[in-house]
């Protein structure tokens, strides 16, 4: 569907915003190109990272909250702090031309601890970290979809900072297996969304759950996680923006609210030692996807209803997906540790919906980590990962203006201290 830059009657004005869901959902779901396959930043560990974040079955530090917190049982008490730090290239080529998103760093903290007494077989573990988020911008580029007056297909700026709090209780059940369960809550804090005709802002919350086993032996160790689904509610404003001038909107506000629900994670993954000094993991991912079918938005009263109406509904549609990890630790000596990984990771999101908004091109990782432990307390973790996502051709959209090659590169740097107590 095209359309049309006359805003003069309240039948195309309708049509304008038909999609407007799009700007609402986006309030979850704006990393974009940033991290690409969904809106899953799966980077929460500079451990971790280093060996391409298949980690569920080592789970060795306070890390463990997020990663499988069922290896809380097998630690000493210890806490983490770390970010990473997420500079993505993104680049749209059309029409022999070629628009490029603003460039920018975007930190993603996390923090971590775990504590049990001794001879308990409990164990208490608590994360915080960001695993959803980060931003594009388009404002600046020229590109063809950025300079649309017509409604939510109108792509410009797009942000949120979310914060994800996750406490956990592990119970080793004998020397080798242990099981934990834990609750998510979700809040984003802050978020933004611009486009030609309309502006947004809001927050929202929502709870989850998470279960975990995790099975160590001398050579080799298996984990199993699942983190279930969490509906978070939204409460935004939409303010019409320099498209809506015309229809003597431009700087007229309307409440908002939706609900977008997060993806249900299945994780599996084992560790083997095929030597003292090595170690192996593999790791495989399902994200349901599938959750994110479509976005309905209802608008309380007011005089922007002339264009939004009162609700909007927009399809999906995204599939599951699978993404493999492959991680390698070398001991070089006792105190030090080299890493490398690898993963891959599908998109989700189908020709047909696609979108600059959330474009989703297949993403591959590589990573180099590094760790030094200082003492028999302090541990120092670094890594690099250079994510490179596969050219996408949107040919499919029904809006010509997404027509095009979208090229995109990340590079991620992390660093996190580890403190046992």
């Amino acid at each position: 569907m095209k359309y049309p830059n006359d805003y003069s009657n309240t039948i195309s004005g309708g049509l304008v915003m038909k999609k407007t869901a799009i700007t609402i959902a986006a309030l979850l779901l704006c990393s974009s190109q940033a991290l690409a396959s969904g809106y899953m930043i799966p980077e929460q560990g500079a451990k971790a990272m280093g060996m391409g974040n298949a980690f569920s079955a080592i789970a060795d530090d306070a890390s463990a909250n997020w990663f499988n917190p069922a290896g809380l049982s097998f630690q000493e008490n210890n806490a983490s702090v770390s970010a990473t730090l997420v500079y993505p290239l993104n680049d749209f080529e059309a029409g022999g031309q070629t628009y490029s998103a603003t460039k920018g760093v975007h930190v993603v903290p996390q923090a971590y601890a775990r504590y049990g007494l001794e001879n308990s077989k409990l164990s208490f573990g608590l994360g915080v970290n960001s695993p959803f988020g980060l931003s594009v911008d388009w404002t600046d580029s020229g590109a063809p979809f950025s300079q649309l007056a017509a409604g939510a297909d109108s792509v410009t700026f797009s942000e949120i900072q979310a914060v994800h709090v996750n406490p956990n209780v592990a119970f080793q059940m004998n020397d080798n297996l242990s099981v934990a369960a834990g609750f998510s809550y979700y809040n984003a804090f802050k978020v933004h969304l611009d486009g030609q005709s309309l502006k947004i802002g809001g927050s929202g919350d929502g709870f989850g759950g998470n279960i975990a086993a995790l099975y160590k032996a001398d050579a080799f160790s298996v984990g199993l996680s699942y983190r279930s689904s969490v509906k978070v509610d939204i409460s935004g404003t939409a303010v019409g923006g320099p498209g809506m001038a015309i229809l003597g909107l431009e700087g007229i506000g309307a409440n908002a609210n939706t609900s977008v629900t997060f993806p249900d994670l299945i994780t599996a993954a084992i560790t083997f030692s095929p030597s003292r000094n090595w170690l192996v993991s593999v790791q495989a991912d399902r994200i349901n996807w599938e959750k994110f079918n479509e976005i309905v938005i209802d608008y309380d009263p007011s005089t922007l209803n002339i264009a939004t109406g009162t609700t909007s509904t927009i399809p999906e549609n995204w599939k599951a997906t699978t993404a493999i990890r492959l991680g390698v630790e070398y001991a070089y000596n006792q105190n030090t540790k080299v890493r490398v990984g690898y993963t891959n990771d599908p998109t989700p999101v189908n020709a047909t919906d696609f979108s600059p908004r959330l474009p989703g091109n297949d993403r591959q990782l590589v990573s180099l980590g590094y760790g030094k432990d200082f003492s028999d307390n302090l541990t120092m973790d670094l890594a690099y990962a250079y994510v490179w996502l596969a050219d996408r051709t949107a040919a499919a959209p029904t809006n010509a203006a997404y027509h095009g090659v979208y090229k995109s590169v990340v590079h991620l740097i992390a660093g996190g201290v580890t403190y046992h107590f």
